[in-house]
């Protein structure tokens, strides 16, 4: 009864309960994505380092299918170079020097905003050769888009088995995020069986690359599109409909020859709402997305990756342009709907086959109001 006599007229009297008797705020998990546009906290944002793969590489001409003429031109006259060797005409600049100026315009937005951005570990060509063997410098590698090693689901962080073996020595870049992320015991850390970095991979072996993954709550979409060289397969949609168990309806995506990664064809800015190109899906839209709001854009925008931008949260957009095109229209439609949006230059990235969200792995993503 002392008790109850002493905390009563505290209340009464100063409007709140008195310090002793507050239990401490939950602490924020290190590692949690539940959704798409949820509130976007903590991310990796990729380097610009990296090594154009030779074109003897058996994969090479298979992988152009999903690069628009000019940039696939590029990529045959650039094979074999380091990033840090490519010279840029126009300005005299080496396409790391561009790729870094778009990477801190982004990441200056993205802060600006109130994210906390993470960078990954540099590799070298020295450092492939150490660890992985200095035959596995056909397939280049690739440090610009951080999205496709890994995927966050919850709590759940997954290092993923990419079929593009371009990506393949990309995850040594996150050893150290990864292990301060994953130190604490609610995070759980699984890998997927990892195929052979300098061997076509096993049609049945499970293929998954975070382009193709999108977290809409417990359901995720994962793409898989036709392009035999690129791109997640069934086997990979199986894998994870299985680590996911049955709290999660894991959902294929059939996508056509063309298109990279789901996440090139579709992007969520909020709930309710896509910016979709309705071509790009074989047997349509996800039933998922039945009576949504639908910005519609052409296969065309798709391959000049007007469709990868960045929810940083329900009413707030990073949208990337090009010399090919402004994408003024998808800036248009999502401003009608109340969404702020952000523009960034990223031509250099986007010759590279990625735009904005390929750029970023999300750490800490929530639905809920920060």
């Amino acid at each position: 009864m002392k008790f109850v006599r002493i905390v009563l007229p505290a209340i009464l009297v100063f409007g709140c309960v008195p310090l002793f008797v507050l239990s401490a705020p939950a602490a924020e998990p290190p590692v949690y994505v539940d959704c798409e546009y949820g509130d976007l906290r903590d991310v990796i944002v990729g380097l610009p380092y990296g090594m154009s793969p030779s074109r003897d590489a058996p994969w090479f001409e298979d992988a152009m299918k999903v690069l628009p003429a000019d940039e696939a031109e590029y990529a045959r006259k650039t094979a074999g170079m380091l990033w840090t060797e490519m010279i840029d005409p126009k300005t005299g600049k080496s396409e790391t020097e561009l790729l870094e100026e778009e990477n801190r315009a982004f990441i200056a937005i993205l802060q600006s905003l109130g994210v906390k951005v993470r960078r990954p570990e540099r590799i070298t060509p020295e450092f492939i050769r150490e660890h992985y063997g200095a035959g596995i410098l056909a397939n280049g590698f690739s440090q610009d888009f951080p999205r496709d090693n890994l995927a966050v689901i919850g709590n759940t962080v997954i290092e993923l088995n990419l079929r593009t073996p371009l990506r393949k020595a990309d995850i040594s870049g996150f050893r150290k995020i990864l292990a301060e992320k994953c130190a604490d015991g609610t995070v759980k850390r699984f890998s997927m069986p990892h195929t052979e970095p300098l061997k076509s991979a096993d049609p049945d072996a499970p293929l998954l690359e975070g382009g193709d993954v999108i977290v809409l709550g417990k359901t995720i979409l994962v793409g898989n599109t036709w392009n035999p060289s690129v791109g997640s397969n069934e086997a990979g949609w199986r894998w994870l409909k299985s680590v996911l168990g049955d709290g999660y309806d894991v959902v294929r995506v059939l996508l056509a020859e063309s298109v990279l990664h789901l996440d090139c064809a579709l992007s969520v800015p909020r709930d309710g709402l896509a910016i979709v190109c309705e071509d790009a899906f074989v047997d349509g839209l996800p039933k998922q997305l039945a009576g949504w709001d639908l910005i519609k854009v052409s296969l065309e925008d798709v391959r000049r990756l007007a469709v990868n931008g960045v929810p940083v949260d329900s009413k707030t957009y990073i949208l990337s342009y090009n010399d090919h095109g402004d994408n003024r229209f998808i800036q248009t439609e999502l401003e009608k709907r109340g969404i702020r949006v952000h523009r960034v230059f990223f031509g250099t990235h986007n010759g590279q086959g990625g735009s904005l969200r390929c750029a970023t792995q999300p750490l800490i993503r929530r639905a809920a109001a920060r």
